[in-house]
């Protein structure tokens, strides 16, 4: 098969943005991912801050990834966004804060195909999805953005305040009919599968379905290889955008792991 077929059939998410080459969830991150036309989405984590707007961050807790303490429900939006949440990755990032997700969706919206993750652990599961859906429908993104979470109960949540927004269920298990019947019975037509547990034959039957496959997180090269070799639309999420382009346009994914200068920070 070509290697602009490959590219066609597998098309690149930037995970948390570019987050091979930039502090994850940043705008850095995300105009890094905006910079190369071959990306076609980017994924992002989304929380709610104390005052109730929903911000752009991974975890539960501040301290992974910002010079903050405790967790992210305890912070104003404002305060979030006086955090550093870049030197962590690389001292060049320094200053770059925990965005709200207004601020990414204005910097991504018509540009990008939008997966936003609604994370777990919240007690506010209603607002957080109402405030999503008001600010995708007040910047008129609904036809590029798709609301995914592990839990099912925040995708039912999702799904009853905004029913004209796509919805999909990320998963580590084995892609098969019986998940595929728990897609439908909530609505959802998007399905994100942990890489090592897809195969051809579930991921066609997804397809025959109508259910979009999104494979995450896939960075090293002999994963891009297997699953280059589905021959079924497929979407590769991965922190390396770069590593992506080279395994459906060059054949490198042969070569070995291309180095990253920050991969031990």
């Amino acid at each position: 098969m070509p290697r602009s077929e490959l590219a066609r059939l597998h098309p690149c998410v930037a995970h948390r943005g570019w987050s091979g080459g930039a502090p994850e969830n940043t705008l850095a991150a995300f105009r890094l991912a905006l910079a190369e036309p071959a990306v076609r989405g980017v994924e992002m984590d989304v929380h709610l801050s104390k005052d109730g707007i929903p911000v752009v961050i991974h975890d539960e807790k501040l301290k992974r990834t910002t010079n903050g303490r405790g967790r992210v429900q305890d912070y104003t939006a404002d305060e979030l966004g006086r955090l550093d949440a870049g030197s962590w990755f690389h001292p060049s990032f320094a200053g770059e804060s925990v965005p709200t997700l207004e601020e990414v969706l204005r910097l991504l919206g018509g540009k990008l195909k939008l997966n936003v993750e609604l994370k777990e652990g919240t007690r506010r599961v209603e607002l957080l999805a109402f405030k999503v859906a008001e600010l995708v429908r007040r910047l008129g993104l609904e036809a590029d953005t798709t609301i995914t979470s592990f839990e099912r109960s925040i995708l039912e949540t999702s799904k009853r305040v905004a029913p004209e927004l796509r919805i999909g269920w990320i998963t580590k298990k084995r892609l098969n009919r019986k998940l595929i019947m728990r897609l439908r019975e909530i609505g959802a037509s998007f399905l994100s599968v942990e890489h090592s547990s897809l195969s051809e034959a579930g991921v066609r039957e997804a397809v025959e379905a109508g259910i979009e496959v999104m494979a995450w997180t896939v960075n090293e090269p002999r994963d891009f290889a297997r699953l280059a070799a589905i021959r079924q639309p497929l979407l590769l999420c991965t922190n390396y955008p770069d590593r992506w382009l080279m395994a459906v346009q060059d054949g490198t994914e042969e070569n070995g792991e291309e180095e990253n200068p920050y991969d031990d920070v």
